[in-house]
């Protein structure tokens, strides 16, 4: 599980490069967790966040303490136990750093790769006497470490490692270490691994696919449609009716904004004689203006007109 969990990160990684590179527009756009797009409704960068990495750099340290801790902690609590630990960890990594953080964008494993230590050093905590107490202790100066580097180096983001630890501590000192001894648990754990995938599979189906989610585009979209529609306005209240086809290759980045395009492609068919569709459309325009800079709020700042 171990490998292909290094295997989604790669894949994301090569996403990224092909998609734009590590720009922050890009990186919102394929997922980071940004607060101002969670609370509007973008639940899914909670986990699609974990799967991104800032640089290769950011990747390969990564890549290789989950590659470390990975195996001692599917070795301790088997791979579906594991997994859960590991995604429980990220999302609870991410729900602190939402909270901390609100209007600072954040991507990578580390709150989750947190969890796992924490998995471990609370599961040996609770086993004491035994090599797995003497495995936890093995790893509390990597948390501690980590934690003070986290404190001092303002760009890393410590509230996801706080709360992908705390989660994973939580889950450790829970879960039974290894195979359960009754059938009926072990189907149980199954089923809920089972369960877990099928929830990660949708949650980027349903921020990924087209027709399926809306509202993903990067913030350089929302800006030129933004300003092409704004333009467009300024020229009609100056009885300058745009071309139809000028009008049609609009490249709404959102609901509302579809709903913006088919409302000024209706204005421009009819050649421009009702004002008050003319002033329907600015009235909706303004509106989703505003939303838009609350959605974005720290990525687009509004300009003052003269």
């Amino acid at each position: 599980m171990v490998l292909y969990i290094i295997v989604l990160n790669l894949v994301f990684f090569l996403a990224t490069v092909l998609s734009g590179g590590f720009t922050l527009p890009n990186l919102i756009r394929l997922g980071a967790k940004f607060g101002p797009l969670i609370a509007a409704g973008e639940w899914q960068r909670l986990l699609i966040s974990i799967f991104l990495h800032g640089n290769l750099m950011h990747l390969f340290f990564n890549t290789y303490a989950l590659y470390y801790l990975g195996r001692l902690a599917e070795g301790v609590f088997g791979s579906r136990k594991f997994f859960a630990v590991y995604i429980f960890s990220g999302i609870g990594g991410s729900l602190l750093s939402y909270g901390w953080h609100f209007g600072r964008a954040g991507v990578g494993a580390s709150g989750a790769i947190f969890g796992l230590a924490g998995a471990i050093f609370a599961s040996g905590l609770k086993h004491r006497n035994t090599s797995l107490n003497r495995m936890g202790m093995s790893i509390l100066p990597f948390i501690l470490i980590n934690l003070v580097i986290g404190f001092v180096v303002p760009a890393i983001d410590n509230a996801a490692h706080i709360g992908g630890l705390l989660t994973g501590m939580a889950m450790g000192w829970l879960l039974r270490p290894g195979s359960h001894p009754f059938g009926w648990k072990r189907t149980f754990e199954e089923v809920t691994s089972w369960a877990l995938i099928a929830f990660v599979a949708f949650s980027m189906i349903s921020f990924f696919v087209p027709g399926i989610s809306m509202g993903r585009a990067s913030v350089d979209q929302v800006v030129v449609f933004h300003n092409q529609v704004q333009g467009g306005i300024e020229n009609m209240q100056e009885n300058q009716l745009p071309a139809y086809a000028a009008v049609e290759r609009l490249h709404p980045p959102d609901r509302e904004a579809s709903q913006l395009k088919e409302q000024l492609m209706d204005y421009v068919a009819e050649g421009g004689r009702d004002p008050t569709l003319l002033y329907g459309i600015e009235e909706d325009f303004l509106v989703w203006r505003e939303a838009v800079l609350q959605r974005y709020e720290g990525l687009i700042q509004e300009i003052p007109t003269q």
